[in-house]
């Protein structure tokens, strides 16, 4: 749907103009969540519960699909695709009516750290080095990329030492190998920082909330905030503790808003628009 380079910005405003639309045409698009806005929801609100901008959405996806087997059917004619390690992977999540939400983190204000819009795809592909087939339940970041890719491909001793950076090296994992694994991950955007174990996740916003914390073995969904659960305050501030010993060693001073810095994405933004 969009005619334009290097992105999809209009893929839910035209008709998808791609081979995958006319089968999206009758479907009733199950798998997106029927609910009513989210009150934080910024933009989009008016392609919740659209159809049409679900099956526009999926043909667009399906395009996708059809650029990652471009690119392998290219590298099998190449003679490269068994020699060749291929990463498929995502810069953010996307909410298609979970939660209320029609796209990613910075679509509500407050931000949001949704499961829907953190989540990512990850695959690795490499004949004769990583098993094909297997899944792992680890829980890597962005931030573990760089180390990992590095020591793949054998230069795990030019890793950076400054900034210092909280990557750690999962390439044992995608050989199938066990070793232990630190089940946490953290994530910031602007004013909005979270810590997710494998049981439960605390959001936090400067300077003053919302905050959130949710039960993730009990309510995957996240729906049910248990901020103000006075039977789980000591979790929240364990978790609290974490987080803040995290960015406490890896934030750069100059953009960290909880010690005085100011927002780099806000920043940016700013920057490019002129203001």
């Amino acid at each position: 749907a969009y005619n334009g380079p290097y992105g999809l910005g209009a893929s839910v405003i035209q008709p998808a103009r791609n081979r995958h639309a006319a089968y999206y045409a009758d479907k009733e698009m199950r798998s997106f969540p029927r609910q009513a806005a989210h009150p934080w929801l910024l933009n989009n609100r008016q392609y919740i519960n659209d159809i049409r901008a679900m099956r526009r959405y999926a043909a667009e996806c399906s395009g996708v699909d059809d650029g990652v087997g471009e690119v392998m059917s290219r590298l099998k004619r190449l003679g490269l695709d068994d020699q060749t390690l291929v990463v498929y992977a995502a810069d953010q999540g996307w909410a298609g009516g979970q939660h209320g939400i029609w796209g990613m983190g910075d679509h509500t204000r407050p931000l949001n750290a949704f499961d829907d819009t953190i989540h990512v795809p990850l695959i690795f592909r490499h004949p004769g080095a990583i098993p094909a087939g297997r899944t792992s339940d680890a829980m890597v970041c962005t931030y573990d990329w760089m180390r990992t890719l590095l020591s793949r491909m054998g230069f795990g001793d030019k890793m950076p030492a400054k900034p210092p950076s909280p990557g750690r090296d999962f390439d044992a994992i995608l050989r199938g190998r066990s070793i232990e694994w630190d089940q946490v991950i953290y994530y910031e955007f602007e004013n909005t920082r979270a810590i997710r174990t494998a049981d439960w996740k605390h959001v936090h916003r400067h300077p003053d909330g919302p905050h959130e914390l949710y039960d993730l073995k009990h309510d995957p969904g996240e729906l049910k905030n248990l901020a103000d659960d006075d039977a789980q305050s000591q979790l929240r501030r364990d978790l609290k503790a974490r987080l803040d010993a995290f960015f406490a060693r890896y934030a750069d001073p100059q953009y960290d808003l909880w010690r005085g810095g100011r927002s780099k994405a806000s920043r940016i933004v700013k920057e490019k628009r002129g203001a």
